[in-house]
């Protein structure tokens, strides 16, 4: 995975419950790649309990995970304590159960899957020794042949006293029939810094396409010079994927580092209202194309609603910091006083309903 400059998120397993809340909300990155000898803009989106590309971020909550059966399906798991509906998923991935030990430390990847979008694998963790509840874990996967950019995500989550379970997943630019994964695990720390175990877990496996379905909505709505559309859906035996650009003129973008959409609400017409999670994105400064995947649509729904929110940010003073609109909120004046002097202060944008026609 081609990223440089991802921060890394430190949290800790007692996080008071606005913290918790407000992680709930998502944490957003924002990376830069090359691909194919183009500059491209990589975004990824991260929940509580997700990393993103090789940066690990694990939230472990040890009572949750005893409570359902989760060594050799993290996807009930995931499913039950993350925002993403993956109840399906088991039924239609490829079991691995492929082993790699070393350092003490045996890793066995259970599951793979590959929507057309995304390649997702889960594994278990099992060591001679507690590695604690705040485990991270680097992974790096690569596609074979596949040279554009990838966004994604990860996860590891603690099962027992010396057992934890894990995914991750990337997103790529291009749809194939099948896939020739290659997964790489080879650092082992956790938060305290009282671990440090650099090892080798390395796997190759091949992952067909599941089947899919695509209609192709081309729906947009436009505000304050900013478009939203709604390019096409892709439909697979468990979930729905949304395929959608933003357009965005140089005028419009004019003091601005970057913008953003994400989907804020997604229903149908019979009012049933799905969760999902975003996959990242690519594309120009003007031009940005990003998906999201959402869990199965109602067999009866005829029309799906869906709200797009912009969010256009700021460059930090140092060029370190991406601001978002939700500084606006916050009480950190050193810099709300940077963006009074810079004459441009980070905003959102919420859209209309783009409606598309599912029959």
């Amino acid at each position: 995975m081609r990223s440089t400059d991802l921060d890394n998120i430190k949290v800790s397993s007692k996080l008071d419950d606005a913290v918790k809340a407000a992680i709930n909300e998502g944490y957003r990155q924002k990376f830069r790649s090359k691909a194919a000898g183009k500059r491209k803009k990589r975004i990824a989106a991260a929940a509580a309990t997700l990393i993103i590309g090789t940066t690990a971020l694990g939230l472990a909550f040890p009572t949750q995970a005893r409570e359902i059966p989760v060594i050799g399906n993290v996807f009930a798991y995931l499913s039950e304590y993350t925002q993403s509906n993956y109840a399906e998923y088991k039924d239609f991935s490829k079991s691995l159960e492929m082993v790699q030990k070393d350092k003490g430390i045996k890793i066995t990847l259970n599951d793979a899957i590959y929507d057309g979008t995304t390649v997702m694998v889960t594994y278990t963790l099992e060591s001679e020794k507690d590695l604690g509840d705040d485990m991270l874990i680097s992974d790096c996967l690569n596609v074979k042949g596949y040279f554009g950019g990838m966004s994604g995500s990860s996860g590891i989550f603690r099962a027992d006293e010396n057992s934890y379970i894990g995914f991750t997943k990337r997103t790529l630019d291009e749809v194939y029939d099948e896939l020739r994964v290659g997964l790489k695990f080879d650092h082992i720390t956790n938060y305290k810094g009282d671990v440090d175990i650099k090892g080798k877990w390395a796997f190759k496996f091949n992952i067909k396409k599941t089947d899919t379905d695509i209609l192709m909505a081309n729906k947009g709505v436009t505000k304050d010079g900013i478009r939203v559309n709604v390019d096409k859906v892709t439909f697979t035996p468990m979930s729905t994927i949304i395929h959608y650009s933003q357009q965005i003129p140089d005028e419009v973008l004019e003091g601005y580092f970057d913008a953003y959409t994400a989907l804020i609400d997604v229903k149908d017409d019979l009012g049933n209202v799905y969760s999902g999670e975003g996959n990242g994105g690519g594309g120009t400064r003007n031009l940005m194309r990003f998906s999201s995947t959402y869990g199965k649509l109602h067999k009866d729904a005829s029309k799906l609603i869906i709200t797009p929110r912009v969010e256009l940010n700021v460059i930090g003073e140092d060029e370190n910091r991406i601001i978002g609109p939700s500084i606006l909120e916050s009480d950190e004046k050193d810099v709300l006083d940077y963006l009074r002097e810079k004459g441009t202060m980070p905003k959102e944008v919420i859209l209309a309903d783009i409606v598309v026609d599912l029959e």
